[in-house]
């Protein structure tokens, strides 16, 4: 059963949750993170995430929602505090009736290899290389999620799927879908190779050929570049296919985001997806 801990002032733990919110270096160190918002909190839950606390407005009733959360979260700490409080601590016009702190996972790489052995179909690997922009990560784990694939690696120095902006944009599928960093492409590529016979996709405006004429009907590992310089040259020489999307217009490329989605679409197309679970 939770303790309850309430909090009357701006102290070490509120400003634990203002902290983690923002920082990275402090989630990365202390393997903590921020979550708040309903449809994160429920995905989180689903996910089987571990909560470590969570706070709420004393002031103010709580919904059946808000209570059923609590129940199924089982919280090792509740946090009462006042409402304005508890306001300070969202970056939403409207702040959600909860806000959390989460345990890191650690177990991604045996839940890929888990998912990676239990696919009904080719598995599917999506890596980012370098990406920067948190919207955009989430964005890619989104799409991954919606288009069957196994799991998402990240190489280089790359944004944080803790971050709230990531966890928002992955609409909460970064808690359904494992995500596991790699320091360098050679650890990755050993990674890939153990997992089984997967063939490298990668894109680039100067791909030798088009995105949809590959054969996606085997395992594959898609590529995804950093969003402004592209893959990088040890990934291009990793690659077993170098592709190009076929665009019109003024612009150049796309949004990595983009590009990613347009990319797993084809995958699932070609292996008979039907937009159904």
């Amino acid at each position: 059963m939770a303790r309850t801990q309430p909090i009357r002032s701006r102290n070490d733990v509120f400003q634990l949750y203002e902290t983690l919110r923002r920082n990275r270096e402090k989630r990365t160190h202390m393997k903590l993170y921020f979550l708040e918002g309903v449809h994160p909190v429920e995905q989180a839950i689903a996910g089987g995430e571990r909560f470590q606390s969570i706070a709420y407005a004393e002031d103010r009733r709580l919904s059946g929602w808000a209570e059923d959360m609590i129940r199924r979260a089982s919280p090792e700490v509740l946090h009462p505090m006042p409402a304005a409080l508890l306001a300070e601590l969202s970056d939403r016009e409207n702040p959600c009736e909860l806000v959390c702190i989460l345990h890191q996972r650690t177990d991604a790489e045996d839940r890929l290899r888990t998912a990676v052995n239990g696919a009904k179909s080719p598995p599917l690997l999506v890596l980012c290389d370098r990406p920067t922009s948190p919207g955009n990560l989430g964005t890619i784990i989104r799409s991954a999620d919606a288009f069957g694939a196994c799991g998402v690696l990240m190489t280089g120095h790359a944004a944080d799927p803790y971050d709230t902006q990531c966890i928002r944009a992955s609409i909460g599928t970064v808690f359904h879908l494992p995500v596991l960093p790699v320091n360098s492409c050679e650890t990755a590529v050993s990674l890939i190779r153990s997992l089984g016979d997967f063939q490298i996709a990668g894109t680039s405006a100067k791909g030798t050929m088009c995105f949809h004429e590959a054969d996606f009907t085997r395992p594959t590992v898609l590529i995804v570049g950093n969003e402004t310089f592209g893959m990088s040259k040890a990934w291009k020489e990793a690659c077993d296919l170098l592709l190009r999307i076929p665009i019109y217009g003024a612009a150049s490329s796309l949004n990595v985001g983009c590009a990613a989605s347009i990319c797993l679409y084809e995958i699932a197309r070609q292996r008979d997806f039907d937009g159904h679970r």
